[in-house]
């Protein structure tokens, strides 16, 4: 297959293997009561799958701590839009089991885990063998359960101990707070951390 362009164009290409996209429609089958079939999908433009992409795209260039969370997770994200935007038709099978799997106390335990964990590098994978859930299943319980999904939360945790430290250790530099919490760089943590909190971590030291 070829592409030619004559103009300037930026793309991001990703390929799936079948048992990935076979395991997330499982997923599907759960919720839904049925296996989706995926309908080819041809020169079709959506906002969303598109900003997933290319948070992809950048998530792979980056070195920082919880890497392989974030790709996990952009990569279910990215599975479950295919096969809504290719209006996927159902195989109704009836449910036959409670699918929920997640009770408080797990939720709880995940947060735990969460926290406990902000300088390691924590696979969605792994976190979801904890609980003996698929990694799609679990982040879209988890998220239903906390508001956010896995990754994003764990950066909140991680932004909340920023702001702990930012308080409590007047002598901690920020480039120190970055490497602590497993953050690429100072930059990196400066833009999350203004994102989140809506301040700089040096303006947010002022103020305290």
């Amino acid at each position: 297959m070829e592409w030619d362009w004559s103009y300037k164009s930026e793309s991001v290409h990703l390929t799936m293997l079948p048992s990935f996209l076979s395991s997330v429609g499982g997923e599907f089958e759960k919720q839904d009561g049925g296996r989706p079939t995926l309908a080819p999908l041809f020169r079709i433009f959506d906002h969303g799958l598109n900003n997933l992409l290319h948070q992809l795209r950048d998530e792979t260039a980056t070195v920082g701590l919880g890497k392989d969370l974030v790709t996990s997770s952009l990569l279910q994200l990215i599975a479950a839009r295919i096969f809504r935007l290719s209006k996927a038709s159902l195989t109704v099978i009836p449910p036959d089991r409670d699918t929920a799997g997640f009770s408080a106390s797990d939720c709880q335990r995940s947060i735990e885990i969460l926290n406990d964990r902000l300088d390691e590098n924590i696979a969605l994978s792994e976190l979801a063998a904890a609980f003996n859930l698929s990694p799609f299943h679990f982040a879209r319980v988890f998220k239903r359960a906390t508001g956010f999904p896995p990754h994003e939360y764990q950066l909140q945790l991680r932004i909340a101990r920023a702001r702990d430290l930012l308080r409590r250790i007047p002598g901690k530099t920020i480039a120190d707070i970055a490497c602590e919490l497993g953050f690429a760089d100072e930059s990196h943590f400066r833009r999350h951390f203004r994102r989140i909190v809506g301040t700089t971590p040096s303006q947010f030291r002022r103020q305290q």
